[in-house]
């Protein structure tokens, strides 16, 4: 019969290869927990959320594939719910976009969960996908790559990534030959957005490999972004940059993914690539109401 109860040191070396690498370094961290699921006195699967005060935040659901389908599922999460409610929490929530995590579309309907669409959308494609797209009509113009950007322009260009996604600023100065295929748009000589293609990561970890994560392992991810330019055309200047790459550098079975506030390069990304956007919700359970 499968049982779940709070992962300690003592047991947490069962559960430790079904907990993926970038969450490992949290377990037994607050505000971090990590659940274990039994079945068969066998370690089978772990849920981790965080506490936000009186809010269960769960990041991470993952069971053996061999146990889903059977109804382990909604027994373990049912009893799990049941000890949030008694461990004081009044809502437990997660965020995900439903096309692309399914198993947790399930556990909010099952369960009763209140869905909000949240101002994020998730695009998911193909390099076959975008090769006839309208941009791929515009001639990049003011367009360079990132590595031919010469250190003062990459300073510049550093700090106008930092003031939006630290992560990619920190790449473009400190490892430019990881972002080969990332490109920059010049107004003059000043650097006034990127479209930055972050490479593939294959460092996968084959016990939880079927499981849906964002990155994606062996997706190419792409962020796009302006700052201080008045040009409409600015936009469809990297965004043909960007399909001429994937026409003769990629290939077509490539895959590649965005995850962007709505907003205008939401609208750009249906309207010229011609690919849609999944939007991501809020899932949230009322625990008083189990």
């Amino acid at each position: 019969m499968a049982s779940v109860q709070e992962i300690s040191p003592r047991n947490l070396g069962a559960f430790i290869k079904l907990i993926p690498e970038i969450l490992q370094e949290k377990a037994l961290k607050e505000p971090f927990h990590f659940y274990g699921i039994e079945e068969s006195g066998e370690a089978s699967g772990v849920i981790v959320f965080k506490d936000s005060k009186e809010i269960a935040e769960i990041m991470y659901i993952y069971i053996l594939p061999y146990l889903r389908g059977t109804g382990v599922v909604d027994v373990v999460l049912s009893d799990f719910f049941v000890q949030l409610d008694s461990a004081g929490y009044s809502f437990a929530t997660m965020q995900f976009v439903p096309n692309e995590y399914p198993v947790l579309s399930h556990i909010s309907k099952r369960f009763g969960f209140e869905e909000s669409r949240l101002d994020y959308a998730y695009f998911r494609f193909t390099a076959q996908d975008v090769l006839r797209c309208r941009a791929s009509s515009f001639e990049p113009q003011g367009i360079i790559r990132v590595r031919y950007l010469p250190p003062d322009k990459l300073e510049r260009l550093k700090k106008l990534v930092d003031k939006y996604i630290k992560v990619y600023g920190d790449k473009l100065l400190d490892i430019k030959e990881a972002l080969p295929y990332s490109m920059v748009y010049l107004e003059g000589t000043e650097p006034k957005g990127t479209l930055i293609v972050d490479v593939p990561q294959f460092d996968e970890d084959i016990t939880v490999g079927d499981m849906k994560r964002y990155p994606e392992p062996g997706a190419y991810d792409i962020t796009l972004f302006f700052v201080g330019t008045t040009s409409q055309k600015a936009p469809l200047y990297l965004l043909s940059g960007l399909c001429r790459i994937l026409e003769k550098e990629l290939p077509p079975n490539a895959i590649i993914t965005s995850y962007i506030p709505e907003g205008h390069v939401v609208t750009l990304f249906e309207n010229i690539l011609g690919i849609k956007g999944y939007h991501e919700v809020l899932a949230k359970l009322d625990l008083g109401g189990l």
